[in-house]
């Protein structure tokens, strides 16, 4: 966050300046900020979506490399003035590289435009028309313990003017596969690219140009130093976070039946007699029966009698009460009253979120996670996708809305939910 500010305090000092205002200290300050911000573009997630941010960031390295070697070997860094072409650079820079950062962060389809300038700008903006000179780096993706080797095209001129042209990074010297007067290609082994330390997802390296210079040919030397960006082979950590709905019963408030019975007396020739009453009861209003709920069950007789359930289930209960007399001449009529409640319930179906477990999510390979299986014809829905990645950013993917990393796709067989990053130019 200081360096931004730095940046943007940077770049609202400039407009504060008239062209002869810019001094060399601050013109130096402003280029390490500048460089300093592309690093860090460079060595973002942004890198998957488009090559362009290589391209374009290393090209802005390049001209600042070039202005700052030459206000060092004109008027350093001291109070005094940039020149009229010094300032010009200056400013188109500082410019371009605002356009850089907005793009990356706002629109980064509009980066490799964006890009094509910066090479442009470097054509124009030629301090020594002699020298080997860089107009547009061709960069390709690096993915850690994944890529083989690493691709890099560099297009300019008086390339065929060097004795010698190399790579020089980590102490190794990688002569290219193809070299003419506008175009290199170097090819670097995986072995000899490794990160410059914990979380710096880049590798710092240098073109040299050893040519001659003049009637004498002098010896010289040009340094033109970029950066390859270094994808982790594992870019993030998604977690899924989706519903389903899940059925429940809803109960109604318990029900209190009462069952009844009655039997006449025994009468002259005495025994028993008997007689029952069937009872059936259905659910109501489309509900259902729970046939554990019968409960407190309470039989009054008179004499004797009793109770049987024939039918207990979600459809029906029913069964049947019996009343007895007296056992003896001229007996007594008998009687049962039997009582007890149960519960209806009815289905209804509500939604359970749910989170998947951390997954991580490769730079190579799309990841897929497998959803649950409908319930009841209800099948799972996926809110969203939380990404933590590489670089410590935390995005979130939506079904059906855009997204410049990710995309998701899913399944309509079977709810798989397909995550896919998109593959930069």
């Amino acid at each position: 966050m200081k360096k931004m500010m730095c940046f943007l305090a940077i770049l609202i000092g400039i407009s504060q300046f008239s062209y002869s205002q810019v001094s060399g200290a601050f013109a130096l300050m402003a280029l390490d900020e500048i460089d300093s911000k592309v690093s860090v573009q460079m060595q973002s997630i942004d890198n998957l979506v488009t090559n362009g941010i290589g391209n374009g960031g290393n090209m802005l390295l390049s001209i600042t490399n070039k202005l700052r070697k030459d206000i060092n070997e004109t008027i350093g860094n001291t109070d005094k003035m940039l020149r009229e072409n010094q300032l010009l650079v200056f400013n188109q820079v500082t410019n371009l590289a605002n356009e850089f950062n907005t793009a990356i962060s706002e629109h980064i389809e509009g980066l490799d435009l964006i890009s094509v300038r910066i090479s442009q700008t470097a054509q124009d903006l030629i301090f020594r028309r002699t020298e080997p000179n860089i107009f547009q780096f061709n960069t390709g993706k690096f993915i850690k313990d994944y890529s083989k080797d690493y691709t890099i095209k560099i297009t300019g001129n008086n390339f065929s003017r060097s004795d010698k042209v190399y790579i020089s990074i980590n102490n190794k010297k990688i002569e290219p596969v193809e070299r003419n007067f506008q175009e290199m290609i170097f090819k670097i082994d995986s072995a000899d690219i490794k990160d410059s330390g914990e979380n710096n997802f880049y590798t710092r390296a240098s073109i040299i140009f050893e040519w001659r210079k003049g009637l004498f040919n002098k010896k010289m030397i040009t340094n033109e130093p970029f950066i390859i960006p270094i994808i982790p082979l594992n870019i993030g950590v998604a977690t899924f976070f989706y519903e389903q709905e899940f059925p429940e019963r809803q109960y109604q408030a318990p029900i209190e039946y009462t069952c009844e019975s009655h039997v006449g007396g025994s009468g002259l020739g005495g025994g028993v007699r008997r007689n029952s009453t069937a009872f059936n009861l259905l659910p109501t209003n489309g509900r259902f029966i729970d046939p554990t709920s019968i409960s407190g069950i309470r039989l009054h007789r008179r004499y004797g009698g009793g109770y049987v359930f024939n039918i207990i289930t979600e459809q029906q209960i029913a069964g049947r009460l019996t009343s007895e007399s007296q056992d003896r001449r001229f007996g007594g009529g008998g009687s049962a009253t039997l009582k007890f409640s149960y519960k209806e319930f009815e289905i209804v179906y509500k939604a359970k979120k749910s989170v998947s477990e951390n997954n991580l999510v490769t730079s190579v390979n799309p990841f897929v996670l497998v959803m649950p299986d409908p319930v009841d014809n209800k099948r799972p829905n996926l809110n969203y996708v939380s990404i933590l990645t590489f670089d410590n950013r935390e995005l979130k993917v939506v079904p059906n809305q855009s997204n410049k990393y990710f995309s998701l796709s899913i399944n309509p067989s079977t709810d798989d939910v397909v995550l896919s990053w998109k593959k930069g130019s």
